[in-house]
């Protein structure tokens, strides 16, 4: 079999295992909301005479899956290498560090002011948008941690959290998508100036610049390893301070209490 035949085989696979997924969930979504509606509440016994009902559908998408598997063993896609998306910033930065740092050429002082220029103004960028999610950290900590202001009714406590610390994350989300669609247009405006840089300077024939010695501590595999060990102890902790205030029995019983009285499974 041709790579063309494969392909439209494990496209039209693809169409059809998705309308079968979608038809099985409308049929579950359905059974559900007819015995809600019936008002006879939820139980093993009618959850399991209602799934019943829709047994034959779901054991076809179940051979339906199972199926692809085995098409996708058999008769695997053709590899394709993936194009690379177009990134101006990581072009800008490619060309400037291949650029000669000084030239005589006419134009070539122009370039490089331009784009050092621009490259200035996106540092400023990102430092206001670091600037601005550290303030809006701070903010979110101080009503978190301060908790002579938590009312004593749970619901309201939580109510009042999200009110006071989900604007802060709204703002701090908008800040740094600003920033990122400044900084993609910036670097599509400066480009062009780059690659001039460039084709009047030439290659930087300079030996390689060795890493600073903090770029060098990053990336150790020391460093690595002690930062996922902090996590890890981090995780722990605050798994062990839940258990002792009581959070994995609350847990446990909004849990108990889904699959009882909502599910029906109890």
């Amino acid at each position: 079999m041709t790579d063309t035949a494969i392909r439209r085989l494990h496209f039209w696979y693809g169409i059809s295992l998705a309308v079968l997924t979608l038809a099985v969930g409308i049929l579950f979504m359905a059974q559900a909301a007819d015995i809600y509606y019936a008002g006879e509440g939820y139980s093993r016994e009618l959850v399991a005479e209602r799934c019943a009902h829709i047994a034959a559908p779901f054991w076809i998408w179940v051979a339906a899956v199972a199926a692809g598997g085995i098409l996708w063993m058999v008769l695997p896609p053709a590899k394709h290498k993936l194009k690379r998306l177009p990134d101006e910033r990581a072009d800008v930065a490619r060309i400037v560090n291949l650029s000669a740092r000084q030239s005589e050429n006419e134009g070539f002082a122009e370039a490089a002011a331009a784009v050092a220029r621009e490259e200035r103004i996106r540092r400023i960028v990102w430092i206001s948008c670091l600037a601005a999610c550290l303030v809006c950290a701070g903010i979110a900590a101080y009503f978190t941690f301060n908790l002579n202001g938590y009312p004593d009714e749970p619901n309201e406590a939580v109510l009042g959290l999200a009110r006071s610390v989900l604007p802060c994350v709204a703002v701090a989300f908008v800040v740094c998508c600003g920033a990122a669609i400044f900084d993609a247009v910036s670097a599509k405006r400066i480009l062009p100036e780059a690659k001039r840089m460039l084709a009047l300077g030439g290659r930087d024939n300079s030996p390689a610049r060795e890493p600073g010695k903090i770029a060098a501590a990053m990336n150790s595999p020391y460093v690595l390893l002690g930062a996922r060990i902090l996590l890890i102890c981090a995780a722990i902790a605050l798994i062990i301070a839940g258990v002792h205030n009581g959070g994995m029995s609350d847990v446990l019983a909004k849990a108990v209490a889904i699959c009882t009285e909502c599910i029906g499974l109890g």
